[in-house]
């Protein structure tokens, strides 16, 4: 299944892309439409230098293959597979990647808006607005719905299921996990509260689930706790934006999206320029809220005596705001006026 989503993913990439991409992610592009047809051992090192770009730039060969746990002949035929005449030229376009990467801040970026707002340029909402529409958009064009359900019957038939997203993806984590226990009772959000996210990672075992939420740049957290996870057997069900990210790497369910920022991807070719200074979360809020509704799809009569029992404590309790609470508010004295008037 991981092969079938690399390969709609890379068809995806060239009917779309508007701009030639940055070096580093052309040599991840070549990689990944090799893959289904390099050897296992190739694969193997492949997916390694997916997930660890900057190393490739800085480590010798022989380092690499030491990581990967190949010989170093594996690298070099790698590189010739990906149409390098050597290590050397393999490793170039991420020591450009290394080198170029000091510019495209949050600060840059900012500048950027401010210097398009200056010029009369398309309205960094206007640029940004194409960019979430295309986030999500690419979600139908990645995703067949027999993964969506795969992914949502792997969630119903484990024990427990844990939520994890940090940093811009810890909110998507939060209201998915929200969400997700109108449905079932057993769902876990990886908070690290106290600073021990570990342990509870460590609470999920073999027949649990992970669903684990990022996007690039992938916070080393994310990636430590869904390979922790993994490694328990726990089925990790990853929402990303790349087939060989390193959370990709990890699961055994893999529901994607485009991310036009770093695709250079638009709507609107025209009204090219940064969206914000700050990377779109739309497309993994995209995803969520699918596995989330595909979930209640496939949960038969338990999802609906579920989803009716919350109606009816919500409804008991009055939890929702209502014409009701108004008018009780105005027969309470002293609601809704300043304290001394009261």
């Amino acid at each position: 299944m991981f092969f079938i989503f690399s390969e709609i993913y890379h068809v995806f990439f060239i009917l779309f892309r508007a701009m030639p991409p940055t070096p580093a992610p052309s040599m991840l592009e070549t990689l990944q439409s090799l893959l289904d047809d390099l050897p296992a051992e190739l694969q193997r090192a492949a997916r390694w230098v997916a997930a660890h770009p900057a190393e490739v730039g800085l480590w010798s060969m022989r380092r690499q293959a030491q990581a990967v746990g190949v010989a170093p002949a594996t690298m070099l035929r790698l590189a010739r597979a990906a149409g390098c005449g050597s290590y050397e030229d393999f490793r170039a376009p991420f020591q450009q990647a290394l080198t170029a990467a000091g510019g495209s801040g949050w600060r840059d970026r900012a500048a950027e808006l401010q210097a398009a707002q200056d010029a009369g340029a398309a309205p960094g909402h206007d640029v940004l607005t194409g960019l979430q529409t295309q986030a999500i958009g690419s979600i139908r064009a990645l995703n067949p719905p027999a993964a969506f359900d795969a992914a949502a019957r792997t969630l119903l038939a484990a024990g427990q299921v844990g939520f994890l997203g940090t940093r811009s993806a810890f909110g998507i984590a939060h209201q998915m996990r929200y969400a997700y226990q109108l449905v079932r009772r057993n769902g876990l959000l990886i908070d690290g509260l106290g600073g021990a996210p570990a342990e509870q990672i460590d609470n999920l075992q073999a027949g649990d689930a992970l669903v684990a939420i990022s996007q690039a740049p992938y916070p080393a957290a994310t990636v430590h706790l869904a390979r922790q996870a993994s490694q328990r057997g726990v089925t990790v069900v990853a929402l990303t934006d790349d087939p060989l990210s390193p959370l990709a790497l990890e699961a055994g369910h893999v529901l994607l999206f485009a991310r036009p920022e770093r695709e250079r991807v638009y709507a609107e070719p025209a009204q090219r320029g940064p969206g914000s200074f700050f990377h779109t979360t739309a497309g993994l809020l995209g995803l969520a809220e699918h596995l989330i509704a595909r979930l209640a799809a496939c949960g038969g009569e338990t999802a609906l005596a579920r989803l009716a029992e919350i109606e009816a404590r919500l409804q008991a309790e009055q939890v929702y705001w209502s014409p009701a609470h108004a008018r009780r508010d105005k027969a309470r004295p002293g609601r809704g006026m300043p304290r001394e008037a009261a």
